[in-house]
């Protein structure tokens, strides 16, 4: 908002400056002395320029607002060789307007208190020069004029000053709730990430031996429970960074390997995605396959990746009993947080489409760009 006053205050004071040296240059001549006259209006010219570019660039300034008033009221003291005797009463000299211009525009700087009494020194300044140049009316309308002036616009910037700081205050309230929501939704995703961690990681793996019967657990049992716990030794230590791109079909692949209770086939075209798309695809594949061990009664599923330009779809099929979806109270929590949130997670999307004896089709799809 300071900004904004300030550019105006200086336009307009270009405005005056122009009409005032105007003015002053007409109304020259005899009785008033051009030695005296072309110089003021000379230094009123060289500081309007000056008090536009400070103000436009920099804003209203304290030096720069208490020399234009230093300034207004040496012109006030000397109104009475500056303008003609006939133009001394009233508000309508070039000074007058100068000085209006002046004490209004000390008032938009924002700091009433203290340019509020420096304005009315100004006016008094101005009741002073008219009566020693012997004005009609002793300055007691311009004087008086420039105190109404400045007492309201004093007063308007006191109200908008204090609607500022309502303002302000209620930004940063706002912001500061923002900021703590985004914190809290942070914390939730963090936590569903720990707990789809846990749900794909251990569980999968006690499901995964308890399948394998009395037997000794296959070495892809063993290395699938290594992996996981050093998914879980990550969850306590700083977040590793990954980037680039990484092979979606190699990884599915490694993961498909994992379920020998499944005779799994596979269709997998070759396709690169960001190593975090990889990992929202390769969990919520492994939470498909995984439902089809518990729950699908089958051994057989399949699944199908295609890379069509923008979108990378995903199909992980079988033809088990199958459920009705819209009986299943929330569809549980693998299906829920394990694989559609983790592909919401990674802005990818999710269906699962099923019927009871029609076996099940989990369809994941995300788009580039």
């Amino acid at each position: 908002m300071r900004p904004a006053i300030a550019r105006m205050v200086a336009a307009l004071r270009a405005g005056v400056g122009v009409a005032a040296v105007t003015s002053g240059l007409l109304a020259g001549g005899a009785p008033l002395s051009w030695w005296i006259l072309a110089p003021a209006l000379a230094v009123v010219a060289g500081w309007t320029s000056c008090y536009v570019t400070v103000a436009w660039t920099r804003g209203l300034l304290d030096w720069l607002v208490g020399t234009d008033l230093l300034l207004t009221t040496l012109l006030c003291l000397a109104i009475g060789h500056l303008v003609p005797h006939i133009a001394v009463a009233g508000s309508t000299s070039w000074v007058s307007l100068t000085a209006a211009m002046a004490v209004v525009s000390a008032q938009l700087a924002g700091r009433p208190a203290l340019w509020l009494p420096c304005c009315l020194v100004a006016a008094g300044a101005m009741v002073v020069g008219s009566r020693l140049a012997h004005g009609p009316d002793g300055g007691e309308y311009a004087g008086g004029l420039m105190i109404t002036q400045s007492v309201l616009t004093a007063l308007v910037m006191v109200i908008v000053l204090r609607a500022e700081r309502s303002a302000v205050k209620a930004f940063a309230d706002l912001e500061e709730t923002q900021t703590e929501a985004m914190l809290a939704a942070a914390r939730r995703e963090d936590e569903r990430a720990q707990l789809r961690m846990v749900h794909n990681g251990p569980l999968t793996i006690l499901t995964m031996a308890f399948h394998a019967g009395a037997k000794r657990p296959s070495a892809m049992v063993r290395q699938r429970a290594a992996e996981a716990l050093d998914a879980l030794r990550d969850m306590t230590a700083a977040a590793r960074t990954r980037a680039g791109d990484i092979r979606l079909d190699d990884r599915l692949a490694t993961v498909t390997a994992w379920y020998e209770a499944l005779e799994v086939t596979v269709d997998l075209q070759p396709c690169l995605v960001p190593a975090d798309i990889a990992d929202a695809f390769a969990g919520a594949v492994a939470e498909a396959l995984e439902n089809v061990v518990r729950y699908a009664g089958t051994e057989r599923a399949a699944v199908l990746l295609r890379d069509q330009e923008d979108v990378v779809r995903v199909t992980v099929a079988d033809q088990g009993r199958g459920f009705e979806p819209a009986l299943v109270s929330g569809l549980g929590f693998g299906l829920r947080e394990d694989l559609a949130g983790r592909m919401a997670a990674a802005r990818a999307s999710s269906a699962v489409r099923s019927r009871p004896g029609a076996g099940t089709e989990v369809h994941l799809e995300w788009a580039r760009g």
